[in-house]
């Protein structure tokens, strides 16, 4: 590895954040009292809370008391752990916190503050949630609008030696809102809500999977930094040449320094050798040092190599050699691009990482919970390992949201897993007022500095379904005239993205069709999101599709029994149980899920069954979709909605809130095999009847680095277990290919097809085809044994087929309170096993933590109801 350098200088950013900077308290010696080194004194911690103003459902005791408060955290929080605001989640408790985002509250604390000679004071604020004041010592410092800016103010001339007060007054948020509306005109938007007309997470205000919690406070990090100079973020840029022998990384350092400073540089390697270092005099608001490395050690997505990260650590030293301020940031090095290819059908639209197609097999990410501030990193961490260990490579950050945190970025460069960011749009008109259009203008400067360092953000995304609203959505006559977000999404941001950051693709917005006036919804370009089977139809309409890349789709389910219990208050699961309704937010989400069911089961009323139906179905449904998707040439990426739950709801995702894997991720676990066997139909159609001229095929997916030749055994069955044909294939299917095989009508045709299944096995991996949709085959009664050991610190329950046993699952979050377990410690090795009669399956629980488990009884009918399989659902 060899270095070289190139100097220059140029602006950065606007001034006023520093959310970019990683600032470390320097290492060096002050040679005087005139270049003190940066430090920050961290104001976390204990604040006071009290009530300003507000609804008169405000409860008596906070109008009239002074709360302990943490910081980071809510106003809901605070009054959570204080006992003055029940568990929203729980019951009807969503409608019962409403007062609390229409009121206004202060925080306020005092701290210590020592002058140091030579230094200016800055207080730093990460995230102020939203439409907040900010005091010191009485005194006027600042003003925040924006929940997703960082702010940053010069105070050194109102602080005093000693103690000093603090104070954030915030309004509401939601009066906010309706001002801007009032002011500015209604927009369009799916809910009735003014959330495009406020700079916070759409999602506060309602979704189609989450509740109504309009919050506020200080929801990110708030400190008091003093400085000589001081580093405000390092933005590497890099250029991979197309041989990669060698790879440019070009360091933007943009600081506040006292003239004649100089910033170094230093590239250290994945092994911890330094690699070299550049010096360069500090003429600018921005100095860019450009290293080129030979050899460059790649980072690849999860699959297709290993993730080396380099470090890069800029080094403020004022003229004397002091050291002012140090950062530091990783990087990897890799390309990243967009094929845009035009086909027989319009354009392809497919990642291109190092040189290499990579086809997506990803899931979209919500907001983790409905207050952010319980975000650990740990559980962030947790669910990003479920993406890996559920075969994904991509997760599409939505911009109804938050911009990611280090914490999520960090975890997925170190995993290989690929993030696509959207700016924060989502399904709605946006006003483009000069006050919103600069706090966008901010807010993508922000983000894109703090941003760029991390190697798994590989696409911007100008926002959510505003395109398709303006086309599909009835807009029109609303808008009339006005702006309704074009600006932020053919300008603005483009113009941020030119200037901070051109080394990653950009899309205007998903879906997209290439161009502004061309119909977001169409398949031919770019794009897509599939939607009409959940709305419309059976999930077999997946298969009128043909498009590029899919951004969205997917299919709703419950959370786990134990998750929905907790909140459910008494209530048995089920369409009777108003409180099941109230956690259910897709539009006409029972009557979807109903009809869902029809065609695959027999209908259950309530409880047990119709939380296992409709949990299987969802499974179903989503992994038929994403198998038919990647069995298409065409097709480069399906993006599930969605991986995670922000709350104990009916909803779209794979995993719900309480971290409990839904039968949805066992199956998108064997949909999203880098290798996978699916069997598909010929000519595909709305009748999910195959069995006609045009048969079925077999289709080989091979999405890691080496060729694949599996043995593969393809047989149909009767559904009593005889077999009726069989024969052995070889094939083989290239590193990053498919391999499509017609199956002989001898082998594949049915005799009965309400009778029989087709089965194969590939290098020891199951897949079916029934011929039929479940309720219309004639399946004998379900027989099977079951027995319960525990070995090496697990529980094993076996299962011995007398019968063939469809999508046998397991659940273990049933099973926990038994050995006494929180539900969700508990998860098992497999699930969603097709058994043949004679055949044998052991699913092994183990504890998340690692923990042994102890050995205790386990009362039959909680086994009967912890393994299920389809056979068993009753009418």
């Amino acid at each position: 590895m060899t270095l070289s350098t190139e100097l220059s200088t140029g602006s950065g950013p606007g001034k006023g954040s520093g959310s970019g900077a990683r600032t470390v308290t320097a290492t060096g010696t002050a040679a005087d009292a005139s270049a003190p080194p940066a430090t920050r004194h961290d104001l976390g911690g204990e604040w006071q809370l009290t009530w300003l103003a507000g609804p008169d459902g405000t409860p008596a005791e906070v109008r009239d008391a002074a709360l302990p408060a943490q910081v980071p955290g809510e106003v809901h929080t605070a009054l959570l752990a204080a006992g003055h605001l029940a568990d929203p989640d729980v019951g009807l408790g969503e409608l019962a916190q409403d007062w609390v985002g229409r009121s206004q509250w202060s925080y306020r604390r005092s701290f210590a503050y020592t002058p140091v000679p030579g230094s200016r004071a800055h207080l730093v604020a990460d995230g102020l949630d939203t439409v907040a004041e900010v005091y010191v010592n009485g005194r006027h410092v600042g003003a925040a609008r924006d929940q997703h800016l960082a702010y940053r103010w010069p105070v050194e001339d109102v602080l005093e030696p000693g103690d000093n007060t603090i104070e954030v007054r915030f309004a509401s948020a939601w009066d906010a809102a309706l001002a801007h509306e009032r002011a500015h005109g209604p927009l369009p938007s799916p809910y009735d809500e003014p959330y495009a007309h406020i700079r916070k997470a759409a999602a506060n205000f309602g979704w189609d999977w989450g509740p109504h919690y309009v919050t506020a406070g200080i929801w990110r990090d708030i400190g008091l930094e003093t400085f000589a100079g001081r580093i405000d973020h390092i933005r590497p840029l890099v250029a991979l040449a197309a041989d990669h022998a060698a790879a440019e990384v070009t360091a933007h350092i943009r600081a506040e320094a006292p003239p004649g400073a100089r910033v170094l540089v230093e590239l250290t390697g994945p092994d911890g050798r330094s690699a070299g270092n550049v010096t360069g005099q500090v003429t600018g608001e921005e100095t860019v040092l450009t290293l080129t490395v030979t050899d460059p050690e790649l980072w690849w997505p999860v699959g297709l190599g290993a993730q080396p990260l380099y470090r890069l650590t800029a080094r403020l030293d004022d003229p004397d050699g002091t050291v002012l301020d140090e950062a530091a940031v990783r990087v990897g090095l890799r390309s990243v691009a967009v094929d845009e290819t035009p086909d027989a059908l319009g354009n392809r639209w497919a990642l291109v990482v190092n040189g290499r197609t990579v086809r997506v097999r990803g899931y979209n990410w919500i907001p983790d919970d409905t207050l952010p501030s319980r975000e650990t990193p740990q559980r962030v961490v947790a669910r990003i390992e479920q993406a890996v260990a559920g075969n994904a490579n991509l997760l599409r950050v939505w911009g109804g949201g938050h911009f990611a945190d280090e914490h999520f970025l960090d975890a997925c460069d170190e995993r290989g897993v690929l993030v696509w960011h959207d700016f924060l749009f989502a399904c709605a008109a946006y006003c483009e007022d000069e006050e919103t259009a600069a706090l966008v203008t901010a807010e993508a400067e922000q983000a894109v500095a703090r941003m760029s360092p991390h190697p798994s953000l590989v696409v911007w995304c100008g926002g959510n379904e505003t395109v398709l609203g303006r086309h599909h959505w009835g807009w029109e006559d609303q808008i009339g005239e006005r702006g309704w977000g074009a600006r932020y999404y053919l300008d603005v941001l483009p113009e941020v993205l030119a200037r901070l950051d051109p080394t990653r693709p950009y899309v205007p917005n998903s879906p997209w069709s290439g161009a502004l006036d061309a119909d977001p919804a169409a398949d031919t370009h770019g794009l897509s999101h599939l939607w009409d089977a959940w709305n419309e139809g059976d999930y077999a309409h997946y298969r009128d599709h043909d498009p590029s890349f899919v951004a969205e789709m997917g299919w709703c389910g419950p959370a786990a029994w134990t998750t929905l219990e907790r909140v459910l208050g008494g209530e048995t699961p089920g369409p009777a149980s108003p409180l099941t309704r109230h956690h259910l937010r897709a539009i006409d989400g029972m009557h979807k899920l109903t009809r869902g069911l029809q065609p695959h089961v027999p209908t259950p009323a309530e409880g047990a069954d119709w939380h296992f139906a409709t949990q299987l179905v969802q499974a179903r449904a989503v992994a038929a979709g994403v198998e038919w998707l990647r069995s298409r040439e065409r097709c480069a990426g399906a993006v599930v909605w969605q991986l995670n739950d922000c709350w104990p709801a009916i909803s779209w995702s794979a995993v719900d809130v309480a971290g409990i894997e839904k039968p949805l991720w066992y199956a998108l676990r064997h949909s999203f095999a880098p290798r996978l066997a699916t069997v598909q139909p010929v000519h595909p159609g709305p009748t999910h009847d195959p069995t006609g001229t045009a048969g079925l095929t077999l289709t080989l997916v091979n999405d890691s680095v080496a060729d694949w030749t599996p043995e593969l055994s393809v047989y149909r069955v009767t559904l009593d277990g005889r077999e009726l044909a069989r024969t052995r294939l070889a094939a083989s299917c290239p590193a990053g290919g498919l391999r499509t095989l017609r199956l002989d009508p001898a082998l594949a045709a049915p005799g009965d097809p309400h009778a029989e299944l087709l089965v194969v096995d590939a290098d020891g991996v199951r897949t079916t085809w029934a011929y039929r949709p479940g309720r219309a085959l004639t399946s004998p009664p379900p027989a099977r044994t079951l027995t319960a050991s525990y070995a090496d610190g697990a529980l094993a329950l076996t299962v011995s087929a007398e019968s063939v046993l469809r999508d046998l699952c397991v659940f273990p979050d049933r099973l926990a309170a038994a050995l006494g377990l929180p539900p969700h410690a508990l998860t098992s090795d497999t699930s969603l096993v097709t058994l043949l009669p004679g055949e044998t399956h052991t699913f092994r629980l183990t504890t998340r933590d690692g923990s042994a488990l102890r050995e205790a009884g386990i009362p039959e009918r909680l086994l009967r109801l912890a393994v299920r399989s389809a056979e068993e659902l009753t009418a």
